[in-house]
């Protein structure tokens, strides 16, 4: 993730959608929106195994939805133990029920040695564009000098029509009309970066995955920003719950469902 100090080189997942030079954005479709179906519960819990690529498991990973009157509570929730002690991510967005326009953002990331408090409130402007006014407090644990310990950051992302929030992708792709060969574009928000940027999405087929109970047969949607491609399951019937999340050099696999608080 060029041009940003990860918490701890371990929570670069929350955010790892938008990597890519903006330059390739010119190849991309006009932006669409991608929703047209909202087929979780109001709510659900997703537990998913964190593994590298040798098959290793690095932590865990908890999707939470909420329905919270006519908006949703989306958490991402990373947890891992390193050598140096714990690290933990909670990524938290909220969108519309309907349309998933993104309203409110916050991210709170601690490692031993860095810690991370990011927010935003998105808005829609009258010509019916996204804006976000973000702020982000790096902290960094290691350094002596108080003035250098702490980087604050506040700054208005104008991110176009049809955009959407980085860390809701996984309830975004969810979304999708699945039917193969789909293919749309989107614009996607990356908060603690300050930036937006064309993402392509696409239905590529079906395979079968093992699930928590069994076999799944599931569709593969495949996302690309720029250069960067990111895989996703998804079963092929509703609720369309994500199965595998292959992000190079990390993936996560589903293990466990909660559907009751």
């Amino acid at each position: 993730m060029p041009g940003a100090r990860p918490v701890a080189a371990a929570l670069v997942v929350a955010c790892a959608l938008l990597v890519a030079a903006c330059g390739f954005e010119s190849d991309f479709d006009d932006p669409e929106s991608p929703v047209s179906q909202i087929p979780w519960p109001d709510f659900e819990r997703l537990h998913y195994d964190w593994l590298d690529q040798t098959d290793e498991k690095l932590g865990t990973v908890v999707m939470e939805t909420v329905r919270e009157d006519d908006r949703y509570r989306l958490s991402l929730m990373f947890s891992r133990e390193t050598a140096d002690g714990p690290v933990a991510d909670l990524v938290t967005v909220w969108v519309d029920a309907e349309t998933m326009a993104p309203i409110r953002y916050e991210r709170s990331a601690d490692a031993p040695d860095e810690s991370l408090q990011a927010e935003a409130d998105y808005r829609l402007n009258r010509d019916g564009t996204i804006s976000a006014d973000v702020s982000v407090v790096r902290t960094d644990k290691e350094e002596d000098d108080e003035e250098k310990r702490t980087k604050r950051i506040t700054e208005t992302v104008d991110a176009g029509v049809y955009a959407f929030d980085n860390d809701s992708s996984a309830w975004l792709w969810r979304s999708l009309a699945f039917m193969q060969d789909l293919e749309l574009t989107y614009r996607s928000v990356n908060v603690v970066h300050q930036r937006s940027q064309l993402v392509q999405v696409a239905v590529r087929g079906q395979d079968t995955l093992r699930g928590p109970d069994g076999d799944v047969v599931v569709w593969q949607v495949v996302a690309t920003p720029g250069v960067e491609v990111s895989r996703a399951w998804y079963e092929i019937d509703p609720p369309h719950r994500l199965i595998r999340w292959d992000q190079q050099p990390r993936r996560f696999v589903l293990t466990r469902v909660e559907t009751e608080p």
